[in-house]
């Protein structure tokens, strides 16, 4: 299937791309909340647990902002690109992305595990919250990679004017989300 936006309506192509982004974007919202709704509901210590996840947040804006830089950014070339015909130059694009994603992902994730113990303390981890924040952290790095790679590249599904596809996936991370959670959280 071929989408061809040199075709057709101006705003048909706005409204058929807008409405899948925009509830992919709110799916991303509540894929976010969800962890915070299940530890919420932990026996006895539900509010250290929150603590220690807030405490996670400037790390998940990192890895959202590489993948942003990424993703978005070589999505937006590669459409470039392939409007103007050149499908070497955006295949190279898509590539250079993939490799950036891989490589930043691995990065992030290994210093992170390195550097663990006073990152969390420095972004305002008491003894009292560090188990949680660290035991989040720890699981959220293993996924790092694998976050990274299929957001970024979801840009490139959106940018061929496939965002019905686009958002299919994020909805698919949101469901195994909600499913996999009470899993780890719980057992």
């Amino acid at each position: 299937m071929q989408n061809d936006f040199s075709q057709g309506s101006v705003k048909r192509h706005i409204i058929s791309q807008a409405i899948p982004l925009t509830i992919a974007q709110l799916v991303q919202i509540l894929y976010n909340l969800t962890d915070r709704v299940y530890i919420g509901h932990l026996p006895g210590a539900s509010g250290l647990a929150l603590t220690g996840i807030g405490l996670i947040f400037p790390i998940v804006a990192l890895v959202s902002a590489f993948t942003t830089l990424f993703g978005m950014g070589g999505g937006s070339i590669c459409a470039i690109a392939r409007g103007a015909g050149d499908t070497d130059r955006a295949e190279k694009i898509m590539t250079n992305t993939f490799t950036m994603l891989c490589v930043s992902s691995v990065f992030i994730m290994a210093v992170c595990y390195i550097f663990k113990r006073p990152v969390l303390y420095g972004l305002g981890a008491s003894d009292a919250t560090y188990a949680y924040a660290n035991d989040y952290l720890s699981i959220y790095l293993i996924g790092t990679p694998f976050v990274m790679i299929s957001v970024g590249m979801n840009w490139f599904i959106n940018s061929q004017g496939f965002a019905k596809i686009g958002m299919m996936t994020v909805l698919c991370g949101a469901v195994l989300n909600i499913v996999l959670d009470p899993l780890f959280i719980f057992i």
